[in-house]
């Protein structure tokens, strides 16, 4: 059995837990990988193999990331695009998607005893067109998130479109829509509905609109949503970013065109905790 290791380096701690992590599966006889960026940083790590990032979770059976929602949404496109499981490993404050804390490592042994579940997570596709050319496709485990750009103060205008059907035209500083999973990230901020994050549906909600009548939306998981600028005002610079990664720009000829991805990520779950329970312990809600 190999796994690869995808450790977010920027967070405190996380090298130290990276190799608690390389020793437990030591113990366990488990063979892990490394990008080969990473060599020079865990050199001295005996048992450690390295290779390039394009072929890490090619090899593997297992991903194991470890940081925080944010590795693990990274490390979790990865895995999922190759079919691979993946587990988190919280080297962070507040990590909903992650399955093991830093002091649960004995955990791991999971893996090799197969006392584990494997849940299922619906993603995104989100593609880009300008002039009706795919300019941008990428795939989302949280959000797909529309907003106005660093040097626009002013509220935009979104239309959004349900298999062509004119559904809602924003004045708002943003559209979001996510997945299930995404649902206790920027959607929950911005008000939008918690959804158990097994569930295939594609969440719509406003960021502060200015408006009283348009509220968040639930979608079947079939639906094709489509965003592009709306005409009913002046609206500066639009950019969309996927899961939080560096933004793209929207013209006025650009639509976002966002359906269910065909592929799924799989998250390894070793405790047995389902997520109203995450929420309770994450956000002290019943505190």
């Amino acid at each position: 059995m190999t796994v690869a290791i995808i450790p977010n380096l920027t967070r405190q701690n996380a090298f130290d837990i990276t190799l608690n992590v390389c020793k437990e599966l030591d113990l366990l006889q488990i063979g892990y990988l490394f990008s080969d960026s990473l060599q020079n940083t865990f050199k001295d790590v005996k048992n450690a193999q390295f290779m390039p990032e394009s072929e890490l979770t090619a090899t593997c059976d297992f991903v194991i990331s470890v940081g925080g929602d944010g590795s693990m949404i990274h490390a979790a496109k990865m895995a999922a695009v190759k079919g691979k499981r993946i587990l988190g490993i919280n080297a962070g404050h507040l990590a909903y998607l992650c399955g093991v804390d830093a002091d649960e490592l004995q955990m791991l042994r999971c893996l090799v005893t197969g006392e584990y579940e494997v849940e299922e997570r619906m993603l995104l596709r989100a593609d880009l067109y300008e002039n009706d050319e795919l300019v941008i496709s990428g795939i989302c485990v949280n959000d797909l998130v529309v907003s106005r750009g660093m040097n626009n103060m002013s509220l935009v205008d979104i239309e959004v479109r349900l298999s062509g059907q004119l559904i809602a035209d924003y004045i708002a500083d943003g559209v979001i829509v996510s997945t299930p999973t995404g649902s206790t990230a920027y959607t929950l901020a911005a008000g939008g509905p918690i959804a158990d994050p097994t569930l295939d549906a594609m969440l719509l909600t406003p960021v502060c609109p200015h408006q009283l009548n348009l509220r968040p939306f639930i979608f079947r998981p079939d639906s094709v949503l489509e965003l592009s600028c709306g005409k009913r005002r002046e609206t500066g610079t639009l950019v969309a970013s996927y899961d939080g990664e560096p933004p793209v720009t929207l013209n006025a000829n650009s639509v976002l065109k966002i359906t269910k991805a065909d592929i799924k990520a799989e998250f390894i779950k070793i405790k047995p905790i389902n997520f109203v329970d995450v929420l309770n312990v994450k956000m002290s809600l019943n505190r």
